[in-house]
């Protein structure tokens, strides 16, 4: 793994939790608006007009209800696959930042219907280093259009359980397809 990446996705998790914290201060006195979660799912991960294959990914990050059918998202989600086109020695690597805007109906209750998407940019790092390919350690920034659909239960007053089909879209057929699930904690 090049130096630059690990430092690269420090610098984008810091940045996207300091937005999360200027946007929380006036979201905070309003009641229950704010929800910072986990998730983990499984998803197909694709760069480069290929499938690097399917891959556990886990991310987390925080929701801010704006009016009560709207809310605004940020997340930051990681993927690995070891082995592709099974290569002992290709590995493919995502972290993908993501903002969305979500539509999530009914705005009271238990279970909420959420629907919508937005824009992210994904570190694409890929490692060959397999016979004819030697050497090959790149990362690529590759942005992305992102849809999701899914539910929200709210299990407790605070503790929110996320599930979701999310895809990611962008240039060069790079694509990231699957589910997740999550718990949140809502303020």
């Amino acid at each position: 793994m090049p130096r630059a990446f690990p430092g690269m996705a420090l610098k984008l998790t810091g940045s996207v939790l300091g937005l999360a914290f200027l946007i929380a201060v006036p979201v905070t006195a309003q009641d229950h608006r704010a929800v910072i979660f986990g998730e983990v799912g499984r998803a197909t991960l694709g760069h480069s007009d290929s499938q690097q294959g399917r891959a556990p990914i886990f991310g987390g990050g925080a929701a801010f209800q704006l009016f009560p059918h709207l809310v605004i998202e940020g997340d930051v989600q990681r993927g690995r696959v070891e082995h592709v086109f099974g290569r002992r020695h290709h590995d493919f690597t995502e972290l993908t930042v993501t903002g969305s805007l979500i539509l999530r109906t009914p705005s009271r209750g238990k279970l909420h219907f959420i629907v919508g998407g937005g824009l992210a940019l994904q570190l694409a790092h890929t490692v060959i280093d397999d016979p004819p390919f030697r050497g090959v350690d790149e990362v690529d920034r590759v942005k992305l259009a992102h849809g999701r659909i899914g539910a929200d239960w709210d299990v407790f007053r605070r503790l929110v359980i996320r599930t979701d089909a999310a895809v990611w879209i962008g240039e060069g057929l790079d694509w990231v397809v699957g589910g997740r699930v999550g718990l949140g904690y809502r303020f």
